[in-house]
């Protein structure tokens, strides 16, 4: 080996050496002292070396000590008197409410009751500092809410429902603003926002004003509320919402609830301003129309629900201003007329629209045409009586869900599918097909894993036999939903129905044919289960074949 070589062998011996000395902990660094006492011959370059390793270990060992006392210092203690458990009141003391002790602090009910015992029941849970991770105070007699009632208590979600509660005076709230994260005063007989009661709540998440007889929120109802992320006000008697209503939520509020209500038009100036906003409830009002520029400002929006109003119509560009919307639902209105621009701006992000039960009489072709994205198609309960061959043409690529259940539609175009080769699941039942060839679904065979074709004056024949071959093969997929479809037809002229999973192929005449049974397959059941078996077998063979001849040619 050269020298060089062993050199650099020594060097590196001795560095090895000096490391797991360093390593040793305080009883090495006393030994070691102990022997450069003994070592006073030592060469110079010796002691140096020796030195250095004494004082880093010094070094380390006082870092590591440091390390442990910083630590300790910001550990908080664990002991029993800065954290004590909770502990629920003995049951006389907050008697007729009821206490449960629950992972995040105690879980009180207070049921059936008046305010004199929701009162002295409070007064008790004040002596014990407890922190009321629910309160709730649920039918009672409960007309106002007294000032104060809550003072030096701990409440975090805080129910009063169905209690006949009119009034909330300012001060009754105002203790609960460091802690209070959610309050739900629904199903009472609230006239208006409370709003002088809620004003300190700076840290509220959800505020639930669901079924109250609300009619008009004023202007700045909410102020003060900067914390807020979903606010519902369904089923109240709102007719107006002054244009500063919603001030101050802009920053946070994610959902806001004004279904059930009475309004005639969308509250266009208040909603502007809530730029956050990602859900939006409009359902079940009196919406007779919407015009481009109602939704200007909610850049944001997630979802849009404008279902059971009245309207008759959808105008064009009334969505422009939604560019990230996903969800559009429009079910239960009167719409007879989509405008072919009425999606514009959607084209990117929306993936589900719902227009169930409307008053349409073909499918919107032109106007979905731009949806890319689109997954989710709900056309269910129209009038939709004829379907076009090119219906689907620039948007059924992306489709997982058709529904067109409970329409007129008669008959389907042979290439009515062809461009769904994505379609999941398929609901056509409850419409007037007498005739489902193979060669419609052909294009979809292979993605679908629902099909639903139940209520239809199917006429029995030869081309039907795809239905049970296409069960057998869902049922492969371990699917259950479409297993328990048993659609019926007709055999015209044996006026009798059969079930379409066990028509008797033979006595058709669909043996010899691409549905032909098994030789060996007997009369009855057995017969009957033998002639699907024997027509998925073939198709499968000829499948296998044109593949191999295709990989090898």
């Amino acid at each position: 080996m050269p020298s060089g070589s062993v050199h650099r062998t020594a060097r590196i011996t001795r560095t090895t050496t000096d490391t797991v000395v360093n390593s040793t902990g305080v009883a090495s660094l006393e030994t070691s002292t102990r022997r450069q006492r003994r070592r006073r011959s030592c060469c110079p370059v010796q002691q140096c070396r020796q030195g250095l390793a004494t004082a880093l270990q010094a070094t380390v060992v006082g870092s590591v000590f440091l390390v442990l006392v910083v630590l300790q210092l910001l550990t908080p203690p664990v002991t029993g008197q800065s954290n004590p458990p909770q502990t629920c009141p003995q049951a006389g003391e907050i008697s007729p409410c009821q206490c449960q002790v629950k992972k995040n602090g105690l879980d009180i009910l207070c049921e059936a009751t008046d305010v004199q015992h929701i009162t002295r029941a409070m007064s008790a849970l004040k002596g014990k500092n407890p922190i009321i991770f629910y309160l709730k105070l649920r039918h009672n007699n409960l007309p106002k809410l007294q000032g104060f009632v809550f003072l030096s208590l701990d409440i975090r979600h805080l129910t009063i429902h169905n209690s006949s509660l009119a009034a909330i005076e300012e001060t009754s709230l105002s203790s609960l603003g460091r802690g209070l994260t959610q309050l739900d005063v629904s199903q009472n007989q609230l006239l208006t926002v409370p709003s002088s009661a809620l004003k300190n709540l700076h840290h509220l998440l959800i505020l639930n004003l669901n079924h109250n007889r609300i009619s008009v929120i004023h202007n700045r109802a909410f102020e003060g509320l900067d914390t807020l992320e979903i606010l519902t006000i369904y089923e109240n008697k709102l007719t107006s919402i002054e244009p500063d209503a919603f001030r101050g939520l802009d920053k946070k509020l994610k959902r806001l609830n004004l279904g059930g209500n009475d309004l005639t038009s969308v509250p266009q100036k208040a909603l502007s301003k809530l730029d956050m906003l990602r859900k939006l409830e409009l359902q079940e009002n009196r919406l007779k129309t919407i015009k481009e520029g109602d939704f200007e400002g909610l850049s944001n929006l997630d979802a849009l629900i404008l279902a059971h109003n009245q309207l008759t119509e959808v105008p064009a560009r009334v969505f422009s201003h939604l560019i990230l919307l996903n969800s559009l639902e429009l079910e239960g209105n009167s719409i007879s007329y989509i405008d072919k621009d009425a999606f514009e701006g959607l084209e990117e992000n929306l993936q589900y629209l719902r227009l169930g039960d409307n008053n349409l009489h073909r499918i919107p072709s032109e106007a979905l045409r731009p949806l890319h994205r689109l997954r989710h198609l709900d056309l269910r309960s129209n009038n939709i009586s004829s379907i076009n061959e090119d219906a689907f043409i620039g948007f059924g690529d992306s489709i997982t869900f058709l529904n067109l259940q409970k329409n007129d539609i008669k008959v389907l175009p042979a290439l009515v599918f062809e461009n769904l080769n994505s379609l999941e699941t398929l609901s056509i039942q409850n419409n007037k097909l007498t005739r489902i060839p193979e060669e419609v679904m052909e294009p979809i065979m292979d993605s679908l894993r629902v099909v639903d074709i139940m209520d239809n004056p199917l006429i029995c024949s030869c081309e039907l036999a795809w239905f049970p071959n296409l069960l057998r093969d869902l049922k492969n997929r371990d699917d259950e939903m479409t297993q328990k479809k048993r659609p019926m037809c007709t055999m015209a002229n044996e006026h009798r129905e059969y079930y379409v999973q066990t028509m008797p192929l033979e006595r058709m005449n669909c043996v010899g044919k691409k549905y032909q049974t098994s030789s060996l397959s007997g009369s009855g059941a057995t017969g009957l289960l033998a002639a699907p078996v024997a027509t998925s077998f073939v198709v499968g063979l000829v499948r296998v074949v044109c593949r191999d001849y295709r990989h090898y040619h």
